[in-house]
């Protein structure tokens, strides 16, 4: 465990300094966030605390995704790239810890603006409003667990993918997970921002599925082995 925190703190440290990552990262979530808020005070005051649990809901999880996504391009493609891979091989640590610390380095970061997002939205609907405005329990557990959970699973799946593809290969995979993913949760969010609750039946089906989607990732990088991502290197 020691040895996976220690490329868990390389990779987030890493992250942190990547100053256009994070300043994508912080216009996505400002923007959105304003977007979002705008959209919570249109209702009617019975309607706004609904408005504002699903765009916590929905826009904290498109911002992680989106961070995680940048993110596992950077520190799995790229190290495959410029052949740091395979230095990191070379010392005492297994793939599974290599890949466990790198998802784990994605998480920190990506969760990071996710919760700086729900936070923005709930502070620019409260002062658009004039009255303090806050997310139900289930909206609390869903950015404090569910989200970095989901973050973890999406980016264990891709990095898992990038570790056993070619680098053209995991770029077209990569995008054809990513883009239907995104582009179903902002249109959800944009259709039911306004006029649907948000149960714990949904926030637990998302948990169950990332949690079940991270455990399976995690098994099958069992089958990761060093001779086949070094051959996937060009």
């Amino acid at each position: 465990m020691h040895k996976t925190l220690v490329v868990a703190r390389k990779e987030t440290k890493e992250l942190m300094r990547t100053k256009s990552t994070m300043l994508i990262g912080l216009a996505f979530a400002f923007f959105f966030s304003l977007v979002y808020s705008l959209a919570v005070i249109k209702g009617k005051d019975s309607a706004s605390a609904i408005s504002l649990d699903s765009s916590v809901f929905y826009l904290s999880a498109m911002v992680g995704l989106f961070i995680a996504y940048m993110s596992t391009g950077q520190i799995f493609l790229r190290e495959k790239a410029d052949r740091v891979i395979e230095t990191l091989m070379c010392a005492p640590v297994n793939l599974r810890q290599i890949w466990l610390g790198k998802v784990l380095g994605v998480t920190v970061a990506a969760y990071s603006l996710s919760f700086l997002t729900a936070l923005m939205i709930i502070v620019i609907s409260s002062i658009l409003s004039s009255s303090l405005l806050l997310p139900t329990t289930a909206i609390l557990v869903h950015v404090l667990l569910v989200i970095p959970t989901l973050i973890a699973a999406f980016a264990g799946l891709l990095g898992f993918v990038q570790f056993c593809l070619g680098m053209r290969e995991s770029r077209i995979l990569n995008f054809v997970i990513f883009a239907p993913l995104f582009a179903g949760l902002s249109g959800a969010g944009y259709v039911m921002g306004d006029s649907s609750a948000i149960s714990w039946i949904q926030v637990g089906i998302l948990f169950g599925i990332s949690a079940l989607l991270l455990a399976v990732t995690a098994y099958l990088t069992r089958r990761l082995s060093r001779e086949r991502i070094v051959t996937t290197i060009t």
